[in-house]
């Protein structure tokens, strides 16, 4: 059966363990098993870009919603993304006097500055998201492109539950083995290809043709 949704993937996982009494169960695994997803993984499809606005006088905003590691930061006080560096919360200095933020980090829950932000910036936050199936929230990109991840990380969850040590080794070596694959395929898709496109240069009686990828 195909595996798109959150239904489906509880269905899956109660065919998988051919108990029919674990039904109830089974959000509590898939739960469990995003937890560790998100431990392990940081995936391309969990980046996410969120718009934050700055409060006039405050040092620090709210995390969005979703919100598990930081990439970037971008303030927009015109037509163009402009960077905001990036320091450890217990080495940023912070400033009294209102202006426009330099320095940025993660403290607790919230985005903190090194200084009140004397306007309401327009900001862009670079993110990964966390994976969190829900009702409301039936699919996601990580569902989508690796369902057996989702699968064996549930199942993974159940074997304790049913003293089970076998079936937890068993289906924890899947998953290990697709979050290789998984991280593999991510280190790829995140190098750095040059595709060289200027002409021919003669070399000799020859042409010289270089491509870089």
């Amino acid at each position: 059966m195909a595996i798109t949704t959150y239904a489906e993937l509880q269905a899956a996982a109660a065919n998988w363990l051919v108990r029919a009494d674990l039904t109830q169960r089974i959000p509590e695994f898939i739960a469990l098993a995003e937890a560790r997803l998100n431990r392990v993984l940081r995936a391309r499809l969990a980046e996410a870009e969120a718009a934050l606005t700055a409060t006039v006088g405050a040092r620090t905003i709210p995390l969005p919603a979703g919100f598990a590691e930081p990439l970037a930061l971008w303030i927009i006080p015109a037509a163009t993304r402009e960077p905001l560096r990036f320091v450890e919360p217990s080495v940023m200095a912070a400033s009294s006097q209102p202006g426009r933020p330099v320095n940025w980090s993660v403290d607790g829950t919230n985005l903190a500055f090194d200084r009140p932000c004397d306007q309401p910036y327009a900001l862009v936050l670079r993110m990964l998201t966390k994976f969190a199936l829900s009702d409301a929230a039936p699919t996601n990109a990580l569902l989508s492109a690796y369902p057996d991840a989702y699968l064996f990380a549930t199942l993974c969850e159940a074997g304790p539950f049913l003293r089970d040590d076998a079936l937890a080794a068993a289906y924890d070596a899947r998953l290990e083995r697709a979050i290789g694959e998984i991280n593999t395929k991510e280190a790829r898709s995140r190098a750095m290809r040059t595709l060289v496109t200027d002409a021919p240069r003669r070399v000799g009686g020859d042409f010289d043709i270089n491509r870089g990828f």
